[in-house]
């Protein structure tokens, strides 16, 4: 059964792709590696055109460079920011649009493991 994205996934699935990566990806690359993650879990079938938006969006979006190789014709494309930087990120982003902060943060907290908690508290101290 084919499994529908939600918004913004496909982004995410491209970003974890080029953040594994060994250095910058043709989109063709990015592409092989999408489709052995959509085989495994059943997303449906990619095209070469659906990657170079999602590129294109995220470097609009500055998440994701494109660079020129020195041979060839096809572009290398290349993330911006680390994985954990992204993600603190988008936590930061989501805190600030709550209505209450401290509440947010507060079942945050609750939430985490004990380890996680005690490593967060290390951090703040």
């Amino acid at each position: 059964m084919k499994r529908s994205r939600n918004q913004g996934e496909l982004e995410q699935q491209v970003l974890e792709v080029l953040w594994s990566a060994e250095g910058p990806q043709t989109s063709t690359q990015i592409l092989d590696a999408l489709t052995t993650q959509t085989q495994q879990n059943g997303s449906g079938e990619l095209a070469l055109t659906t990657v170079l938006t999602v590129l294109t969006r995220l470097a609009d979006k500055g998440l994701v460079e494109k660079t020129q190789p020195a041979t060839g014709r096809g572009l290398l494309f290349a993330p911006t920011t680390t994985r954990e930087r992204h993600t603190a990120t988008q936590l930061l982003d989501l805190l600030e649009r709550t209505g209450d902060p401290r509440l947010a943060l507060s079942h945050f907290a609750k939430g985490l493991s004990a380890e996680a908690a005690a490593e967060l508290k290390k951090l703040l101290d």
